[in-house]
């Protein structure tokens, strides 16, 4: 536990230009052991383009993502043993394979001594889930047990980060219940958790810190009961910060 307390994960003058027309800039932050933070900006605010940077799904156009030490540039590999990433969409499933093929094709790139603690993390993180459908090809599951197999995935190598877009969307509110207990568990030993979503009111019963982004930028970089001690609600300081700002056509 302290050794994995000293570790995190660290963003150094950051661009990443998606288009002609936006460019993410992040000068500078850090993500400490054993807290949450979530990420909440506008459609288009570069929520999304940060996230993928911090997994190392999108290569920078200047600086560095540092996670344990290592440099998404450069260690990627070292990286992802890090991180566990639960996204927001489906374009990475292999529709043709079973949830349990799509499992053991996880645990096949893993470490080959831990094979039977993996395959016993996965029916545990399943029945916590309560997700059975082994069996069903990917293509043919519902939106919600998807996630599920998303979180699955994202917590079955014990990562010390955990990297979540949306996580709340396409379950139902008790699993929803179940996934904020799993994640709470993580987070209690010591894990990093940065979550992107849009639901401020999740983000501030949830997290303990916010980052907000607008046009790309870091506007807000504080603690959530500091925001709520300011503005009465994060949901009144993100209308307090977008007031005046005009999205860009992405």
């Amino acid at each position: 536990m302290r050794q994995r307390r000293r570790i995190k994960l660290t963003i150094d003058d950051l661009k990443v230009r998606r288009s002609k027309y936006f460019q993410l800039t992040v000068p500078y932050l850090h993500f400490l052991p054993g807290v949450v933070t979530c990420i909440v900006g506008a459609n288009g605010s570069g929520k999304t383009t940060l996230v993928e940077s911090i997994v190392g799904l999108i290569r920078p156009t200047q600086g560095r993502v540092i996670v344990s030490g290592y440099d998404t540039n450069k260690d990627i590999i070292q990286v992802k043993r890090s991180i566990g990433y639960i996204p927001d969409d489906e374009d990475w499933i292999i529709p043709e394979l079973s949830a349990r093929e799509y499992f053991s094709l996880l645990i096949s790139v893993q470490d080959q001594t831990r094979l039977r603690v993996l395959n016993k993390r996965v029916v545990e993180l399943a029945d916590e889930l309560m997700f059975s459908s082994f069996n069903q090809q990917l293509g043919d599951l519902s939106h919600g047990n998807i996630k599920k197999v998303q979180i699955i995935a994202g917590l079955l190598h014990d990562p010390s980060f955990l990297v979540v877009d949306e996580l709340s969307n396409g379950l139902d509110p008790i699993a929803i219940d179940r996934a904020e207990r799993l994640l709470r568990r993580k987070m209690y030993g010591g894990t990093c958790i940065i979550a992107a979503t849009h639901d401020l009111y999740w983000a501030e019963r949830f997290a303990k810190e916010i980052i907000m982004i607008a046009k790309g930028h870091v506007v807000l970089n504080d603690y959530t009961e500091n925001i709520i001690s300011r503005s009465g609600s994060l949901a009144n300081r993100f209308m307090e910060v977008y007031a005046d700002v005009k999205q860009p056509a992405i």
